[in-house]
């Protein structure tokens, strides 16, 4: 990677061109918020009840930004500062961009990281990142006003399943995301495990504790406590991939 590349691609025209599209971003998130706000106070929810979802959705976070921002280190030093900035603030799918770059370069026969990488990489990289999330926008644009009648189909009618439905739904992604972690056997089993185990001890400790700062933050410290416990084992050269 040449240093005309790097200063092409962290350029203060490649910075203006990035920032409408990162204001879009936060404009949304407030005008979201503020609804979202304005809806629960509508349906009788307390202040404290939402600044406590509010906290909790923040903590829970946490977990998944620490991974999101490693891969986004990565991303900037293939494609810069502002695009990769831009990317994962209109998209939130470090992972998505760096296998887009990954397949732009393979395209164009230009290894990640080489001095081949050019202009032409460049913005080849940010339309395939760009056109590759369309599909996703149109669906939200066509059919998110009909999810209601969805809702309404898979639960015949009962308002009570809805819930159970859901969370069928999120352990069914969930164990998706897992399996192939778990078989063949390998390092990232360490971190499933150590996850599950963490969880099991604080949903048993906090039955009886019942303290709202655990239910805020568990997901956040299983999180951590299985990537600790993986890099430890991969340090070891236990079950290495």
């Amino acid at each position: 990677m040449t240093e005309a590349y790097k200063s092409m691609s962290n350029s203060m025209i490649m910075w203006i061109a990035c920032l409408p599209g990162i204001l879009i971003v936060l404009f949304q998130a407030m005008k979201f918020f503020l609804k979202t706000k304005r809806s629960a106070g509508e349906l009788g929810l307390s202040e404290k009840q939402m600044k406590s979802a509010i906290r909790s959705a923040a903590i829970t976070s946490i977990g998944p930004c620490f991974v999101m921002l490693t891969t986004m280190l990565t991303l900037m030093l293939y494609v810069g500062s502002p695009l990769a900035w831009l990317r994962v603030d209109f998209i939130g799918s470090a992972i998505y961009e760096l296998q887009a770059a990954d397949l732009t370069s393979k395209a164009l026969g230009v290894e990640l990281g080489s001095a081949a990488m050019d202009s032409s990489f460049l913005a080849t990289s940010a339309l395939v990142m760009s056109l590759g999330c369309v599909p996703w926008v149109l669906f939200v644009a066509l059919f998110a006003d009909k999810m209601d009648k969805v809702n309404d189909f898979m639960s015949g009618g009962n308002a009570r399943m809805i819930p159970i439905i859901g969370t069928g739904g999120l352990i069914g992604i969930f164990c998706s995301l897992t399996a192939d972690k778990v078989y063949p056997v390998k390092t990232q089993i360490v971190a499933v495990i150590t996850a599950a185990v963490v969880m099991l001890i604080i949903q048993k400790y906090n039955e009886k504790a019942d303290k709202q700062w655990v239910k805020e933050w568990n997901l956040t410290i299983c999180m951590l406590a299985g990537m600790i416990a993986a890099t430890m084992a991969h340090s070891m050269g236990f079950l290495v991939a």
